[in-house]
């Protein structure tokens, strides 16, 4: 190997150590300029008085949205003929949660239940466009469900209902264009006239994955009732999860609007995916102080508020790691995934 591979081969892994300093940073100083509201007395009374059957039942709905969510994921994977038993795919949605929260890794709980779902059925393709799927309506509806409770609530901050409704508008712009034959098209000349002469021929392989990936996306285009039950199964997910996410600021002794909170949590969960910081520290509590103090809700109390989100994350994340470390003491043979 020539020194200008070695640099060639160097240089994207030190981009990648790089950006996790970045993010490492970012993280840090969020939660440095949060510290005075974490600091105030009115953060631990939130605790203190804290109302502990709200808080269990806030955590026993989230762990029923994960059970949906799974079962939204088991129905794209049935449509594209892939069988998984749902108690598998649980397993595997609490594993991705604990990738998602405990290892400094760029791979993401979604990579996770992927790669996890391509190496037991040998169908790289199906699982992958299986997890876009079920985080796309899943992220759909929750940014129609934000935008419609901030349609209908009255007296909603500015603010709110802007970023609500814009964030519903650009999902369905993106939905919209990326299911147009002319996006098709673009991929695949994008693929020929300008990754090909970037890279010659370095990066055809994983292009055509993703030209594979997409195609498989855009097979869902005309499958209405499909699109319909997934629909239909995410408002269920949400349901859930939003129930959860109430119950929870319910038992820390405030209750804003439930139209407004919904709008509120549609925004903070668009902002978790911006890789900005390192598993979205100090970006979710810093929406959830802003945005909910626009509802009359003290600073201490949101701050209080997205850090029990966020150990409910972790309590979620451990019940994965558990589940992981038992999978690994009981590995299985399994098939090799390709994407076909």
């Amino acid at each position: 190997m020539t020194t200008t591979n070695v640099i060639a081969t160097r240089k994207p892994g030190r981009r990648r150590q790089w950006w996790g300093v970045v993010r490492i940073g970012v993280a840090c100083g969020l939660l440095l300029l949060l510290l005075p509201t974490i600091l105030q007395p009115q953060f631990f009374n939130a605790f203190n008085q804290i109302r502990l059957p709200l808080a269990l039942l806030a955590f026993s709905l989230s762990l029923a949205s994960v059970v949906a969510k799974s079962g939204r994921w088991q129905i794209v994977l049935r449509a594209s003929g892939v069988e998984v038993p749902l108690g598998q795919l649980v397993r595997s949605y609490f594993v991705g949660l604990f990738f998602n929260n405990f290892l400094p890794s760029g791979m993401g709980g979604d990579a996770v239940r992927a790669f996890d779902s391509a190496r037991s059925t040998g169908r790289g393709t199906a699982a992958v466009t299986a997890v876009i799927m079920e985080r796309g309506t899943g992220m759909f509806v929750v940014f129609g469900g934000g935008s419609l409770f901030a349609l209908f609530q009255p007296n909603l901050p500015l603010p709110i209902a802007l970023v609500a409704h814009g964030l519903f508008i650009g999902a369905s712009v993106g939905v919209f264009l990326l299911w147009q034959v002319r996006t098709g098209k673009w991929i695949d000349w994008f693929g020929r006239h300008v990754i090909a002469r970037l890279f010659g021929g370095r990066l055809t392989a994983p292009w055509n994955k993703i030209v594979a990936v997409y195609g498989a996306f855009y097979a869902f285009r005309r499958q209405r009732s499909l699109l319909l039950r997934l629909i239909l199964q995410a408002i269920l997910t949400q349901t859930l999860a939003m129930a959860s996410l109430y119950s929870l600021i319910s038992s820390l002794g405030s209750m804003p609007p439930v139209g407004a909170f919904i709008a509120v949590t549609g925004i903070a969960t668009s902002l978790d995916v911006v890789p900005i910081s390192l598993n979205s520290l100090g970006v979710r509590e810093g929406v959830y102080v802003y945005f909910l103090g626009l509802l009359s809700v003290a600073s201490p109390v949101a701050a209080a508020f997205a850090l029990s989100i966020r150990l409910m994350a972790l309590l979620q994340a451990l019940i994965g790691g558990v589940v992981f470390l038992w999978r690994s003491a009981h590995p299985v043979v399994v098939p090799a995934a390709s994407l076909d």
